[in-house]
């Protein structure tokens, strides 16, 4: 399901996210969406959601194919944070 490779696992690393904790944010049952937009001529959906360690992650992917390719992650701060946690106090 998801797209891994040294490049993008690298990437998330340097955020102090590791690969694992994307697949776990987007696969969280509350997962969110924050936006959608076009860079560098793909679609890419940002989503922010909650590992099973309880971080608060936003994580940037693109399809390819079949699969998920995350392009970048990062922990949430501020508005985005709070507007997930309050989500989740409103379900």
């Amino acid at each position: 399901m998801f797209e891994w490779d040294e490049a993008n696992r690298d990437h998330v690393r340097r955020h102090g996210v590791q690969p694992e904790e994307c697949e776990q944010a987007l696969t969280d049952s509350s997962v969110r969406l924050v936006e959608e937009h076009v860079a560098r001529g793909e679609w890419r959906t940002a989503m922010i959601g909650k590992t099973t360690a309880g971080r608060i992650l936003v994580v940037v992917w693109a399809p390819r194919g079949d699969r998920v390719r995350v392009i970048t992650a990062y922990p949430a701060r501020g508005l985005r944070r709070r507007r997930y946690e309050e989500a989740q106090h409103d379900d």
